[in-house]
């Protein structure tokens, strides 16, 4: 029987969250490898990253990265009244970054925005990913409602190998994933993912 959401949320937060500290690094860093490995990584010149929270991969290899490649590195910035994401330049720095809305740090809301079809890859967090490249996130939307506006871009989803699941309900506005990297390598989803649920 499948799980609800609310239920495949609930157990996929507590795995994550009961990580031992050292292992939930040794595995982000392997996810983080396989997004430096993509081709989308050397091909992007903006690359819109998000800050872990609730036991999530670490992005912070890939910032590091981006940074020394010279690479515009963005972070998302929740408007709660519009029930969208602003997105900011962030140099890379803690010190750029204010506690936002759901206690999530954001980039300062006086750094300079960008408009979303200047980026050429967003890594996306979520909560699970299954094999048609759909994601489950938190519930609030700001993600479904971000990715139509990113003309072009890539989206490669960040997780750990136990968040990837055969299957997970289908929503009309689904926007499929391009690939999912986790501490198992890059699986990538196929171009037309059936939209059936």
């Amino acid at each position: 029987m499948d799980l609800s959401k609310q239920e495949l949320r609930r157990r996929m937060i507590a795995a994550r969250q009961a990580l031992d500290p050292a292992e939930r690094a040794r595995l982000s860093g392997r996810a983080q490898r396989a997004v430096l490995a993509a081709p989308e990584w050397a091909r992007a010149r903006t690359v819109l990253l998000y800050i872990p929270v609730r036991g999530e991969v670490d992005t912070a290899a890939l910032a590091a990265a981006g940074r020394q490649a010279g690479k515009r590195l963005l972070l998302p910035r929740v408007e709660r009244a519009e029930r969208g994401l602003r997105l900011h330049r962030w140099d890379g720095t803690p010190e750029q970054l204010v506690r936002g809305a759901y206690g999530i740090p954001e980039p300062r809301p006086d750094l300079p925005q960008e408009d979303p079809r200047a980026v050429d890859l967003v890594v996306v967090p979520g909560v699970a990913f299954d094999r048609r490249g759909r994601r489950l996130g938190y519930g609030g939307g700001y993600y479904d409602r971000l990715l139509p506006l990113l003309a072009g871009a890539a989206a490669i989803g960040l997780g750990y190998g136990f968040q990837l699941v055969e299957r997970l309900p289908a929503e009309a506005h689904d926007v499929p994933l391009d690939a999912l990297a986790t501490d198992l390598g890059l699986t990538r989803f196929p171009a037309s993912a059936d939209p059936s649920p």
